[in-house]
């Protein structure tokens, strides 16, 4: 599985939390045990988490596609730009 499978999975498993959590304060402000206040300023609290784990997770998987990517030893935009200029310098005028 790749990791952009995975990343998919969480996202979709995300979105169906978000829905069953909405369904569970809409009930629950039904039922008078929450104000539509209180239900407005937990759902805002669960979307600031779930945004801070987000960044987490597309930093996690920024370092491990880096690192997988170092390890193949492609050449980098620097070691391109690099090996320009000595090309350049070396041209005959």
């Amino acid at each position: 599985m790749k990791p952009v499978d995975l990343l998919y999975m969480g996202l979709g498993a995300a979105f169906m939390a978000k829905d069953k959590m909405q369904e569970f304060l809409d009930e629950m402000e039904k039922r008078g045990a929450l104000s539509q206040s209180e239900a407005k300023t937990f759902l805002e609290d669960a979307k600031a988490r779930a945004r801070k784990q987000e960044e987490a997770a597309c930093s996690c998987l920024r370092d491990e596609l880096r690192k997988t990517l170092e390890g193949l030893n492609l050449a980098t935009k620097d070691d391109i730009a690099e090996l320009k200029a000595l090309l350049i310098a070396q041209k005959p005028e």
